[in-house]
C-alpha cells in the first residue's frame, strides 16, 4: 500500500492581510511546534506581541513593526494573533477562537441575581 501525500503538499505560504497588505506566515512544522510553546507564554504586552509576530511572519521584525505602527484596537490585535496561528496550523479561525474561549474563560461574569 502506498499513500501519496504529495497531493496534500502546497508550496504556497499562508498569509494574513491587514491594513491592505498581505504578510506571509511561516508554516514550517518546526516553526509551528515552537510557536505553540511560545504562544502559551505570551504575556500580552507589546514586546511579547512584537516577538510573536516577528517569529511567525516571514518578514520578521520589519513586518511586525510595520503592522504595529498602526493604531490597532485591542480586539483587532487579538484577531490578528488568532489569524496568524490559524494560518500557521491550517485550522479555521473560528475553531481556534472556540478553543481559546474554552481555555481561558472570561474574567467578566454576570452578577448573580438574588431573589427575595
Amino acid at each position: 500500500m502506498n499513500i501519496d501525500l504529495d497531493r496534500y503538499t502546497d508550496q504556497t505560504r499562508p498569509a494574513v492581510t491587514i491594513f491592505g497588505k498581505s504578510y506571509e506566515v511561516d508554516s514550517d512544522f518546526k516553526k509551528v511546534l515552537s510557536m505553540q510553546r511560545f504562544a502559551s507564554d505570551l504575556k500580552g504586552d507589546a514586546d511579547s506581541i512584537r516577538s510573536f509576530l516577528s517569529f511567525s511572519l516571514t518578514g520578521g521584525e520589519a513586518a511586525a513593526d510595520e503592522i504595529l505602527s498602526h493604531s490597532i484596537p485591542f480586539s483587532l490585535l487579538q484577531k490578528l494573533e488568532i489569524a496568524v496561528m490559524a494560518a500557521m496550523t491550517g485550522k479555521e479561525m473560528s475553531e481556534l477562537e472556540e478553543q481559546m474561549g474554552k481555555a481561558s474563560p472570561s474574567s467578566f461574569r454576570e452578577p448573580e441575581r438574588r431573589t427575595k
